[in-house]
């Protein structure tokens, strides 16, 4: 093979990992929306805390994380005292956690189809 030859394999491999890249990226966006509508569908009855306030309840965001090669998504709060919510009581009433998990299994399986 000559130069042009390998200088198109190269390209091609480099494509191709931009390609997956890119559905990793947006696989990750959808399971944080999808995330934060369970979390949403799930508390709106109260299941993990007492909504006293809503201001709790709508202080909660998912969004994907991209730092350099890592890729992922995450559920946080924004009030000071989310971290209160998740951890009192040796996490009797967390809620953040469990939502991912919950998603968890399916997540690695749609992550497993891009990158096999």
């Amino acid at each position: 093979m000559d130069d042009n030859g390998i200088r198109a394999v190269k390209i091609t491999i480099q494509e191709i990992f931009q390609r997956r890249r890119a559905m990793t990226i947006m696989l990750c966006m959808a399971y944080a929306a999808k995330a934060l509508q369970n979390f949403r569908e799930q508390q709106i009855t109260d299941e993990f805390w007492n909504n006293q306030t809503n201001v709790a309840y709508n202080s909660v965001f998912g969004q994907e994380l991209v730092e350099g090669d890592e890729v992922g998504f995450f559920l946080a709060h924004t009030v000071e005292y989310g971290v209160y919510l998740e951890l009192a009581n040796d996490r009797k009433h967390e809620a953040l956690r469990p939502v991912i998990n919950e998603l968890l299994p399916e997540f690695t399986v749609n992550l497993q189809r891009i990158w096999a």
